[in-house]
């Protein structure tokens, strides 16, 4: 019988996991729009819906993201009717190789409202699911210079931020003993490793939003948040005792 320890069940939960956080990607347009055939493309990847008009906005959750085909003008997308919807969506506009029609122009300039360029695929994707954990692990160490002699330590967390959630399920994963790695992240100011790894994923979660632009609900997701209450009553208890992650838990504040 299984202790639930086993790396490769921990690994399949957190997959399980990350597609519970990921959002749904609704793309308006004609039936025979460019974004019908790329719902279709992107069903194998993401949980995408095509909407021939707008969808009404107790369809979206926070944290979606809504692509308006500006390829094929339709009378039943226009900008009135995708204004509910901002504020709590991710907006991108795929106007394709034309400039964006003149009443779709004030609309873009909207926080929250991206417009997408040639390579608009790659974009979406990007925008979708985000980046491998090495490039999340840049981001930490960009943001936190102090935690560069913890880079490997950093590097594990990031790469699979779900499995890792005790000192110990770290010091497995880098291979180390749990006496080296508390002693590695005592060195930078950290009493407890919970704090190390804490610290980690509030700078990820900032960083996935503030400077990759990710959606609240997916950068979470990659951060290895779950209930955001439950993250900030941790936060704020170990930044009691962590000058750095209460400079993570400000920022990541600062975000809402």
């Amino acid at each position: 019988m299984s202790n639930g320890r086993d790396p490769a069940l921990r690994r399949r939960g957190y997959h399980v996991r990350r597609r519970m956080h990921s959002a749904t990607v609704h793309l308006l347009g004609s039936v025979d729009s460019a974004c019908a055939t790329l719902c279709r493309d992107l069903k194998s990847k993401v949980d995408a819906r095509h909407w021939a008009a707008a969808p009404p906005a107790r369809e979206v959750r926070p944290g979606d993201v809504v692509v308006v085909d500006l390829t094929n003008p339709n009378a039943a997308v226009e900008p009135r009717r995708v204004q509910p919807l901002l504020g709590c969506a991710t907006l991108c506009l795929l106007p394709g190789n034309a400039p964006i029609s003149p009443h779709w122009l004030d609309f873009a300039s909207h926080p929250g409202v991206q417009v997408l360029t040639s390579s608009w695929r790659d974009e979406l994707l990007r925008l979708i699911q985000g980046p491998g954990g090495d490039r999340i692990a840049e981001l930490v160490l960009d943001a936190e210079p102090a935690l560069d002699p913890l880079k490997r330590l950093v590097e594990a967390v990031c790469r699979d931020p779900w499995s890792i959630r005790r000192p110990r399920d770290l010091a497995v994963q880098t291979r180390m003993s749990l006496a080296a790695v508390r002693r590695k992240c005592s060195q930078v100011g950290f009493r407890r490793i919970e704090h190390f790894i804490l610290c980690v994923r509030l700078l990820a979660y900032h960083e996935l939003v503030a400077t990759e632009h990710l959606p609240v609900r997916i950068a979470r997701g990659l951060a290895g948040f779950g209930d955001s209450s439950n993250m900030r009553r941790h936060a704020h208890r170990a930044a009691l005792r962590s000058p750095m992650v209460e400079r993570a838990l400000h920022q990541s504040i600062r975000l809402h």
